[in-house]
């Protein structure tokens, strides 16, 4: 049976074209393991496989995902097998919702495929579209054919579509929506003093012997830490790339040797006309028009029952032959650009089908050069990569310096700055560089590190340059830190006991008032105060809404501030919202988070329910 084409799928086109910007943006040219078989399986959902290149490829988007968000990352803490369980997840998740779409007969207009296609910068050359661009860009993505980079493209649009139907099909009743603004916009009215830190802490005054005695009784806290120096030797791919060169020869022997195996398959482009139910009469009136030469397109919109492409001029994209019911495959096969076949029978109805165009994928030497020199660099740099590292591996083991090393390997050895044991900048932002270096056998007894694999086709081996102890410092080096401690001990200490007899005397029965005055307080009043009133301090105010609503006698509480202060609080109302007086657009604000909240758990509700009923095996 043909595709179900959708009209609404037009409305999504925009943000398949983001995916594939984004698989672009991400992994950049020739980053997906073209040499990793399809055929490898690591998932099976339901009988369906997901190969470990498609683990590779999600687990090296995520990765360089997190890396352009967080530029300044130290790349090896960012390590694919952490990654790998969250990018195995998602594609299970991608796998079942394709699974459930085409369980509830969602399809896609291949028309409409290629029409994004065309319409991907990527693709692009000067605003148009560039078949040997589109041909090397999605080979260097891993898609080895162009029915693979669309198969890509119309599973993606069927996530879309069922994902689209579930949280568009979500909603907010207005009972709830009232109830929810009617807490959102209430108002409180409430009293509250505020105890300041500041003054007691202005209060006190130290003595000679009052800091000697607390500098004595916390010595601990006043110990520089262990830091160390380390010496060390990088090692990695891309400083052995840069210096790889691939010959003219090499490059067209090692296309002679992928042509024999290249992919030459055709891919028919296709358009018909549909007609349903069609008496003898129309069809034959529509194949006569076609013998009289008639403009094919004009008759598509004229006559076509297929609404998705009628105004298309029928075209429904390229198909490699399993695309369309068996009788119209045949049909189109048998034809020559430009010809119209005869009537079509399929189940959908009578066709009438033209071939618009014959894409065949041809393996050439221009298109291909290009990333067949770059795989011939990194595979001589991988090799030399190889040796590199046995030879470092043997070389630092019990060496006594690694500047040696690194002149015999024509490496570099350079020196970090000193580092706790809670790291520092440059060599020390690994954590495994760390922990290496502060390991008995680096630290305590002066050998070499093992070499450390950091991820990435990264490696590292350090051996320690100065190791600078643990020390006290004296009372003169670290006074002014004592003196500030000390006295924000004292004083908070004096400001609790008061706030706890502030709270004693609200528990009591006292109004905040009357503590006020007792306390000489200053007093606040804010009358029908909003949630995000910005005449109230914001720590203040976002206290006084936790509060409780009173019930006949007014809600007393106090709490500490960040910055040490106690504020004493009397709550006396509250006051719902007239939901028909709240401003409209303050009403679809709230509407608008409530429905995002809504959709987002019925979805992963959707999602979680789907993996409950799946059969999964890793």
């Amino acid at each position: 049976m043909l595709l179900d084409f959708r009209n609404n799928l037009r409305g999504v086109a925009f943000g398949i074209t983001i995916v594939i910007a984004l698989i672009f943006a991400l992994t950049g040219t020739g980053s997906l393991f073209l040499s990793t078989p399809d055929s490898e399986s690591a998932i099976v959902v339901n009988g369906a496989d997901i190969s470990e290149r498609e683990v590779m490829q999600a687990t090296a988007r995520e990765r360089a995902r997190i890396l352009n968000s967080n530029p300044d990352m130290d790349r090896s803490l960012v390590e694919d097998e952490a990654l790998r369980p969250q990018a195995m997840r998602q594609l299970i998740y991608r796998e079942l919702l394709i699974q459930a779409a085409k369980e509830q007969d969602l399809g896609v207009d291949p028309a409409l495929i290629s029409d994004l296609i065309l319409d991907v910068e990527q693709f692009q050359t000067d605003g148009q579209f560039d078949e040997d661009r589109f041909r090397y860009a999605i080979r260097s993505q891993g898609y080895t054919s162009s029915s693979k980079f669309t198969e890509m493209l119309t599973d993606q649009f069927l996530v879309e579509q069922l994902s689209n139907g579930i949280i568009n099909s979500s909603f907010v009743t207005d009972s709830e929506l009232s109830t929810l603004i009617a807490l959102a916009e209430q108002k409180r009215s409430f009293d509250y003093a505020r105890l300041a830190l500041k003054p007691f802490k202005d209060a006190v005054a130290l003595t000679d012997t009052q800091i000697s005695e607390y500098y004595e009784e916390n010595l601990v806290q006043y110990m520089t830490e262990r830091k160390l120096s380390v010496e060390y030797i990088e090692l990695n791919s891309a400083m052995l790339l840069q210096d790889q060169e691939a010959t003219e020869e090499d490059i067209q022997a090692r296309f002679e040797q992928e042509k024999q195996s290249a992919d030459n398959s055709s891919s028919l482009r296709a358009a018909h006309i549909l007609l349903g139910e069609a008496s003898a009469e129309l069809i034959a009136e529509v194949q006569a028009k076609i013998d009289a030469g008639d403009d094919f397109a004009q008759l598509a919109k004229d006559y076509s029952e297929d609404v998705a492409t009628a105004e298309n001029g029928g075209d429904l994209g390229f198909t490699t032959g399993d695309t369309f019911p068996e009788s119209f495959e045949d049909a189109l096969a048998a034809l020559e650009v430009g010809q119209v076949s005869a009537p079509v029978e399929t189940v959908s109805g009578t066709h009438f089908v033209k071939l618009l165009e014959i894409e065949k994928t041809e393996f050439l030497f221009e298109e291909q050069s290009e990333r067949i020199a770059q795989e011939l660099k990194q595979e001589a740099a991988d090799s030399l990569m190889v040796e590199k590292l046995e030879n470092l591996k043997e070389m630092a083991f019990n060496a006594d310096n690694l500047q040696e090393v690194a002149e015999d390997l024509a490496l570099v050895a350079n020196v970090s700055e000193p580092f706790t044991v809670n790291g520092g900048a440059g060599i020390a932002s690994s954590t495994a560089v760390v922990n290496a270096a502060y390991s008995p056998e680096v630290a305590d007894d002066g050998y070499a590190s093992e070499v450390l694999d950091l991820g990435d086709d990264n490696y590292v081996v350090l051996k320690l340059k100065e190791d600078f102890p643990s020390r006290q410092q004296s009372l003169e080096e670290v006074k002014a830190n004592v003196i500030s401690s000390l006295t924000n001990s004292i004083a908070q200490t004096t400001i609790d006991a008061k706030a706890e007899e502030i709270q004693a005397r609200l528990t009591a029965g006292a109004s905040i008032k009357a503590v006020a005055d007792e306390f000489n307080l200053e007093i606040t009043s804010v009358d029908a105060g909003a949630r995000n009133n910005a005449q109230v301090d914001s720590e203040v105010n976002a206290y006084v809404f936790e509060l409780p609503t009173p019930r006949g006698a007014e809600v007393k509480d106090g709490f500490n501030t960040a910055n040490g202060d106690f504020v004493a609080i009397q709550l006396s109302e509250v006051v719902l919202a007239d939901t028909d007086a709240v401003e409209e657009a303050r009403v679809e604000q709230i509407r608008s988070i409530v429905e995002a909240s809504t959709r987002n758990k019925e979805f992963s509700s959707y999602q979680e329910t789907l993996i409950d009923q799946a059969s999964i095996k890793q």
